[in-house]
């Protein structure tokens, strides 16, 4: 990667997966990190990683399909580490099984999470 020392990361669904290998990997570079997400221990759990490492990180709970929340926390992590310059929206569900059969609020739940929740994060 190129000089990313002291940058400022959010990280959607970052406790743990995909989001959490990226946090990692981003905190080796010295990127500070914020992770977000829903389970505050994973959450946790995740910070104490990223710190060993010798980066700086914080998370906030929230979901990212509730506007309000979202507003609030990236307020609260923007107080906290400054000026953000690298988004990973990765907070994301899924539902299994044939589509036909999906309930419509199953889809509404997918299509709040994984599309508004980066519209309203970004």
């Amino acid at each position: 990667m190129n000089d990313l020392k002291n940058k400022k990361a959010i990280i959607t669904g970052g406790g743990r997966g995909l989001g959490k290998a990226t946090a990692l990997a981003f905190a080796k570079e010295g990127i500070d990190v914020a992770i977000t997400g829903r389970n505050e221990k994973v959450l946790k759990e995740t910070v104490s990683e990223i710190k060993a490492l010798g980066a700086n990180a914080i998370y906030a709970v929230f979901d990212v399909g509730d506007h309000e929340e979202v507003k609030k926390s990236i307020k609260g992590i923007i107080e906290e580490l400054g000026t953000i310059d690298i988004l990973v929206n990765n907070a994301g569900i899924a539902a299994f099984g044939s589509f036909n059969d999906m309930p419509a609020e199953e889809w509404s739940a997918i299509i709040q999470t994984n599309v508004m929740g980066m519209y309203y994060v970004t």
